[in-house]
């Protein structure tokens, strides 16, 4: 889990020796003590963008950009320590919400079948009315998959919550490695979305949304990400007042029930259940 505390983007212009088409080119830098070290990894990662552009590789045949070969660009916001470093940072992620990342509580989201991005968390209203009947039998079956997927894991003990698009776990009875096979394949047996099982691979981390989205409120993304920059700090700011306005009353996700063939909670997973209802479980409306 690593999300650095200095950014830095540098920019140029390349030039493809096959066709002569121009490509505006930036690429950023990271570092967790200086400014100066971000800016000279930037530096360093952008000549190899301009190297491969003047060998007359294309943007979009290969990945610069990469999100699963670099730290999230992520404000960090809070920071629990364990007795081996940090255990969990709560960040703001690129539309807008604050997200925890944890280095060894497992988080699983799952969806329910069909779930879109327009639907709402409450039961009643999780799928359009005419289809209500539809949409409370497929939370019924995907929460009795879950529970089953539960019973074969020995001494597993997890949080169930329900979230706007269908169910999330918080596993409470021992810590899991992200990039290890036990982590993998304990996550595809509860049907999480197989880019998020990878990225917690990468990003060695779990990842949970603590508040809304921005457009289940009705407002835009977040107009800046990390590192903000000047000319945006005042709208940045505005739309900050704004979110923390429309998110109270709403919760990103409704503890349930606890699940699994045990009720145990590691002493590593405390205080991450403890940010995680504070942040994530304290309004009435699913967002």
């Amino acid at each position: 889990m690593y999300f650095p505390r200095y950014w830095h983007r540098s920019s140029a212009r390349a030039t493809n020796p096959a066709n002569g088409a121009q490509w505006p080119l930036t690429a950023w830098g990271w570092d967790d003590q200086s400014k100066e070290t971000a800016e000279e990894l930037s530096r360093k990662r952008l000549a190899g963008v301009v190297e491969r552009v003047e060998k007359g590789l294309e943007p979009g045949k290969w990945n610069w950009y990469e999100y699963e070969e670099r730290p999230l660009r992520e404000e960090r916001l809070e920071e629990i320590t364990g007795e081996s470093g940090p255990s969990a940072v709560v960040t703001r992620s690129r539309s807008g919400p604050l997200v925890l990342n944890t280095s060894s509580i497992m988080f699983v989201d799952i969806d329910l079948p069909g779930a879109q991005p327009t639907m709402r968390g409450c039961l009643g209203v999780l799928f359009p009315k005419l289809n209500s009947a539809a949409a409370e039998e497929a939370q019924k079956e995907t929460l009795s998959k879950i529970q089953n997927a539960a019973s074969w894991q020995s001494g597993l003990a997890a949080r169930c919550y329900e979230t706007p698009a269908g169910f999330r776990l918080l596993v409470t009875h021992k810590t899991y490695d992200p990039k290890s096979t036990e982590s993998t394949e304990l996550l595809q047996s509860f049907g999480a979305d197989p880019l998020f099982t990878r990225l917690c691979g990468k990003q060695s981390c779990y990842r949970a949304r603590l508040t809304a989205k921005p457009w289940r409120l009705g407002i835009p993304a977040v107009p800046a990400c990390w590192p903000v920059p000047d000319e945006l700090a005042t709208k940045h700011t505005e739309w900050l007042q704004s979110y923390s306005a429309a998110c109270n009353g709403t919760a990103a996700c409704r503890f349930l029930q606890t699940i699994g063939r045990s009720t145990e909670v590691c002493d590593e997973a405390r205080p991450i259940i403890e940010i995680h209802d504070r942040l994530a479980c304290t309004g009435g409306k699913l967002a």
